[in-house]
């Protein structure tokens, strides 16, 4: 459990961001400094609605099938189980599973006989090669994600050092089929942090509109005037969100890219699907709110407003004005929301450089919406929950527990830039191309006229 210092810290630290924002926001305070202020209010809200809602999370999750908790004394060992982004306990995908596939994308330890396995080796000058192991030769190849213990990289990669003599090559297992799974023991535990933190945005969000004489809920985009709209603007994002993880998902299907292999299952058998899908169901909410609040409201609806005011005193024309703050403001949350992946597993130049684009689309979400978040906020759930736990695909190199369809990505180097590998289908090639499907759907619905009104 927490100790009585971190608890303490944890309770004081909102207390103190809280007193501060009421001795400054009542006067001439500027967008910046509010903005500032809300990072101190999310962080420190964030993290205190996180460590209550642990303790009944951890209760929980210890009564549930299939869990391998530490005792919940031992603080240290169930912290290092809650960052845990893969199980290696886990064997995945199944044996059966393995049988269905075909025989090139089999990797299995080898000993012998006449399977072909892949494994990827390092030169003595240390540049990467696949090679293939035929049976007249020793095979160097991944466990069935077993993954062995070794040296842990960023981007989930298993390495095994071999010294051999005279300059021989050093075999580089990699966890074969790239996906990041926990038990569903874990997952509740996750679900405490991200709900936590969008319960955080949300209070901190309420703090400082309440007391702020520049800003309300409505500037941030979820005022009383966007909920007449808002199940309306939250199915149609769900509808575009989903649809485009669809439109890549059979793209990736036919291609040949990904292998369905089952259905409805949990990573460990004994699980309860319903039960797991629900930990992920309410991981994304979290997620979704969280994000689309603090990057689009704060960051981009505030952004906008700050920058306004004093791009005003740089450009004879008003409009011009106007749109050099909202490009500015569209630059800057996009890049924080790349940014904020940099250590997701499996992330690279390339998936940083799609959720910046994804950025932009989000951005465009808030201002075809009239200025409104629910848009985005379903968009971003339907997107999230559709590749991650219907389809079976990495989110962002997001664990997982179970999947309504089980898919296992082509375990081969050379198709990691189609697929996206570890951190999944934000790091393919078709995530631009469904930003951009996703926006013309958006557009095609919503027309033009509550972006010019909300401008």
């Amino acid at each position: 459990m927490p100790t009585t210092f971190e608890w303490f810290a944890t309770l004081l630290l909102p207390l103190i961001v809280t007193s501060i924002s009421y001795t400054i926001l009542p006067g001439a305070a500027s967008y910046s400094r509010q903005w500032i202020l809300y990072m101190f209010l999310d962080a420190t809200y964030g993290q205190l609605f996180h460590l209550i809602l642990l303790i009944p999370s951890r209760w929980i999750a210890s009564r549930l099938a299939g869990s391998t908790m530490p005792p919940l004394r031992d603080e240290k060992r169930l912290s290092e189980q809650e960052e845990q982004t893969n199980d290696p306990s886990i064997a995945w995908p199944s044996s059966d599973a393995i049988k269905n596939l075909p025989q090139d994308w089999i990797v299995q330890e080898g000993n012998g006989g006449n399977e072909t396995g892949v494994s990827e080796v390092l030169d003595a000058a240390g540049s990467s090669t696949s090679r293939t192991h035929s049976s007249s030769k020793k095979r160097r190849s991944a466990k069935i994600n077993n993954k062995p213990s070794s040296i842990k990289h960023k981007d989930n990669t298993n390495a095994l050092h071999s010294n051999k003599p005279n300059g021989e090559p050093t075999v580089k297992i990699k966890q074969p089929y790239y996906l990041n799974h926990v038990r569903g023991s874990t997952r509740i535990r996750h679900v405490s942090q991200r709900i936590g933190a969008a319960m955080g945005t949300l209070f901190s969000s309420y703090v400082l509109c309440s007391i702020s004489s520049l800003v309300t809920f409505d500037d941030v985009g979820l005022g009383s005037s966007s909920l007449k709209r808002a199940p309306f603007d939250v199915l149609c994002g769900l509808v575009v969100g989903s649809s485009i993880v669809v439109f890549i998902f059979l793209l990736e299907l036919k291609m040949g890219w990904i292998k369905i292999v089952g259905t409805f299952e949990t990573v460990v058998l004994e699980e309860i699907f319903a039960l797991n899908f629900a930990w992920d169901v309410l991981f994304h909410v979290g997620v979704s709110i969280n994000e689309e609040l603090m990057l689009r409201g704060w960051m981009f609806i505030l952004g906008c407003h700050g920058l306004l005011t004093t791009a005003l005193d740089w450009f004879e024309q008003p409009s011009n004005a106007a749109i050099f703050a909202i490009a500015m403001s569209i630059v800057l949350q996009s890049t924080l929301f790349a940014f904020l992946h940099l250590y997701s597993p499996g992330s690279t130049v390339v998936s940083l450089l799609n959720l910046f684009f994804g950025g932009i689309a989000a951005a465009c979400n808030v201002m075809v919406a009239g200025g409104t978040l629910w848009l985005g906020i379903g968009w971003h759930f339907g997107w999230n929950i559709t590749m991650g736990h219907i389809l079976g695909r990495s989110t962002s190199g997001i664990p997982m527990s179970c999947a309504v369809v089980s898919v296992v990505p082509r375990p081969d180097s050379s198709y990691e830039k189609y697929h996206g590998g570890t951190f999944g289908p934000e790091q393919g090639v078709l995530a631009p191309l469904a930003y951009i499907l996703g926006m013309l759907m958006v557009i095609a619905v919503y027309g033009w006229d509550d972006l010019e009104m909300w401008r």
